[in-house]
């Protein structure tokens, strides 16, 4: 049976120095190892969000490489502690001109979200969840 655990998710980048800035900047990540070719971020309870660049992250996967004009399948959540809580990181993300795709509503499950991308369009729901 396979675990119901998630121990790293890695997203392919067109431009590795940017995405670096804006996790480490924007989002306020501490690095934990980088490379020429890929930046990894230590997050809570051991995950790990890895940047890799774009072409060596689809020779990794014996595929093509990834571009913008595919639109996303997934978006990845980050589980706030309220509402104020998440309306208040939404006003500091504007403050930094992040790219903001939904501003934070109520949604039909019974939280509060909103999404916002990096600057290569990955989805992040930023989300208060009340049932967790």
């Amino acid at each position: 049976m396979m675990r119901t655990q998630i121990n790293a998710i890695t997203i392919a980048a067109q431009d590795l120095l940017k995405l670096k800035i804006f996790y480490k900047d924007t989002f306020g990540w501490e690095i934990q190892s980088e490379s020429t070719d890929i930046v990894i971020f230590r997050l809570k309870n051991g995950l790990l969000l890895s940047i890799y660049k774009a072409e060596d992250h689809a020779r990794y996967l014996n595929g093509e490489p990834i571009t913008k004009e595919i639109p996303p399948k997934t978006y990845l959540t980050i589980n706030t502690g309220s509402l104020k809580e998440t309306d208040e990181l939404f006003m500091e993300l504007e403050s930094k001109q992040v790219n903001i795709i939904k501003r934070p509503a109520k949604v039909f499950w019974g939280g509060y979200a909103g999404i916002i991308t990096d600057p290569e369009y990955n989805y992040w729901e930023l989300c208060f969840n009340p049932f967790l």
